[in-house]
């Protein structure tokens, strides 16, 4: 198949959206960095399709005093880029911080497919083939997590763990994140740090810098999270031939939805009951959706 949907899903994945008071203008550098070849969510989409991948792990989750259980980054994308694999006869799981799997399963019940979700304690690496992190911090190169804006977060380590034993096994792991904080993104660690506010200099007393030493031998930057989950969905759609699993606008926004009434936050705003994903109103993500699917159903 020809690049130029791949190269589409890549770019809608990326557009700049986010609400004012983010970072802006960081990720075409490190979507720049990342890419080496094919499309991002290509390349994705393809060791997710290979045989070898049949029982794939997930992480998601960012908790804390303001978001108790968590954002909508990541825990949709996740549930998305799941129901997709259970749809391809693969076994996906989704693991999480535990005050987080309310909103997974909320999530779940619209997106549909049969993955399960649980606690991220439960996380055994012997026991999958992948892991895929969908905004999910990892650890800076003293060992502390950190948002973007380099405020320490007590979150356990147990997904940077998993990643390094499967890593360190050759098996496959994929990175998906949006601030060079979250796991994949040591996979460029030293570019990262020059290129990501407080990459070097978190401003916390640990002094490494925002930007994570896990690796990931895939990694896909976007704008959202989500967005890198959902080009990754659409392009599953391409390389199988299956459109049903591009990823509809109607059931993204259900979603979000769901996980806003299980207590889930929308991350740029921190307003409660807002339905939006890093600032972005729902209608804009589900024309960012809508335009994915479109490249599917054209290509």
């Amino acid at each position: 198949m020809e690049p130029a949907p791949f190269e589409t899903l890549d770019r809608l994945s990326c557009l700049e959206l986010r609400s004012h008071g983010l970072p802006s203008g960081v990720v075409p550098r490190l979507y720049a960095l990342a890419r080496r070849g094919d499309p991002l969510c290509l390349q994705a989409a393809a060791a997710l399709a290979a045989d070898s991948a049949r029982r794939v792990a997930f992480f998601t989750g960012i908790v804390h005093e303001k978001q108790p259980r968590g954002e909508l980054d990541g825990p949709i994308g996740c549930a998305v880029l799941a129901a997709a694999l259970t749809r391809l006869e693969r076994e996906a799981f989704v693991f999480a911080p535990a005050d987080v799997v309310p909103v997974l399963a909320a999530v779940r019940d619209v997106c549909g497919g049969g993955f399960a979700v649980m606690p991220d304690t439960e996380a055994d690496p012997a026991a999958f083939d992948a892991a895929v992190s969908i905004e999910r911090l990892g650890r800076n190169r003293k060992g502390v997590h950190h948002s973007i804006f380099g405020v320490p977060r007590d979150q356990s380590p147990v997904a940077d763990d998993f990643f390094e034993t499967l890593d360190e096994s050759g098996r496959l792991t994929i990175g998906i994140g949006d601030g060079g904080n979250e796991i994949g993104f040591g996979s460029i660690f030293s570019a990262a740090r020059r290129v990501v506010p407080r990459g070097r200099a978190c401003g916390c007393p640990c002094g490494g810098g925002i930007v994570t030493t896990t690796r990931a031998r895939y990694l896909l930057v976007a704008s959202v999270s989500n967005f890198g989950a959902y080009a990754v969905s659409a392009a599953l759609a391409l390389l199988t031939g299956t459109p049903e699993l591009a990823p509809r606008p109607q059931t993204v926004v259900g979603a979000m939805a769901a996980a806003v009434e299980a207590g889930g936050i929308d991350g740029g705003s921190m307003i409660p009951g807002r339905v939006a994903d890093d600032g972005i109103a729902a209608d804009a993500v589900a024309a960012v959706v809508t335009l994915m699917r479109a490249t599917v159903e054209n290509a």
